[in-house]
């Protein structure tokens, strides 16, 4: 197994600052359930502010509304991120929008341009390379934590037949391989600084940096919501994350993502005039 597909404490921590390096506890593992799984675990037994957790494989992933993510190849990446929060807890679902921000900006620093795909997933030529998934949770003395999960593909050569045409990884994209712990070191940095932005003062800024990265404002797409197939305008991605979208015949709707999914497909067909092909 090439060592550039497993984690080393060491190397990751020595790609980062010394005062960012003591921040935080950073766990590594050779194989777990889930990462996400891990973080919940460990919130009842301890009480530290931020802590890292990181597999090289996977065995369990979950995304958005229970789906698998596959991540049993340690070619792949499998992170996830505890912070202790606290203030209005209603805010805290939204933190997925700095998570987002922060693994595309880590993208773009190894030379790869990817595209937000609403709500959590991040794509290359319409095929997702990330997704995350973030959960608030409480410890036994009720104080609030949230866990922000990354699934990203990057070294791995070939997925299975169930999402082979839909997953795209660094590697696949680049014919370039990559050092797992360089990339996780950049993310940890770049999470590190969105999230603590979303967390402070300037949560506004991050989700407007979120809706003009998303690039959906104005345009017509289909989506389904709630297993129905609809064709709308959308109008406006609100500070909930909610989509308001228009209809044909000029209702607006508020649309959750737990019951809603964009065809991106869509986004060209009916806008070519003013929608570049996402690349």
């Amino acid at each position: 197994m090439e060592q550039i597909n497993l984690f080393d404490k060491k190397k990751i921590k020595a790609n980062l600052e010394a005062d960012l390096s003591s921040s935080f506890k950073l766990k590594i593992y050779s194989s777990v359930d889930s990462t996400n799984n891990k973080a919940k675990k460990f919130v009842q037994k301890y009480n530290d502010n931020k802590v890292i957790f990181a597999a090289d494989i996977q065995n369990t992933g979950r995304g958005r509304r229970g789906h698998s993510w596959f991540s049993d190849d340690p070619a792949s990446l499998s992170v996830s991120f505890l912070y202790k929060v606290s203030g209005d807890l209603n805010q805290i679902p939204q933190i997925t929008a700095a998570a987002a921000l922060a693994v595309n900006k880590t993208l773009k620093k190894f030379k790869l341009e990817g595209n937000l795909k609403w709500p959590n997933d991040i794509l290359i030529k319409n095929k997702k390379i990330c997704g995350i998934l973030s959960e608030l949770i409480f410890n036994k003395e009720q104080e609030a934590f949230v866990v922000i999960g990354c699934g990203i593909n990057l070294n791995n050569e070939n997925f299975n037949h169930e999402i082979n045409q839909l997953a795209t990884s660094y590697y696949l994209e680049t014919n370039k391989k990559i050092d797992k712990n360089s990339f996780l070191a950049e993310l940890i940095l770049q999470m590190d600084y969105y999230i603590q932005s979303y967390l402070s003062q300037n949560r506004e800024k991050i989700i407007d940096e979120w809706k003009k990265e998303l690039k959906l404002i104005g345009k017509k797409v289909d989506l389904t919501f709630k297993g129905q197939k609809y064709k709308v305008q959308i109008k406006d991605i609100l500070e909930s994350g909610e989509l308001l979208v228009a209809f044909d015949n000029g209702k607006e709707k508020k649309m959750q993502s737990l019951y809603t999914s964009l065809d991106y497909q869509s986004l060209l067909k009916y806008n070519k005039d003013n929608y570049r092909e996402r690349c």
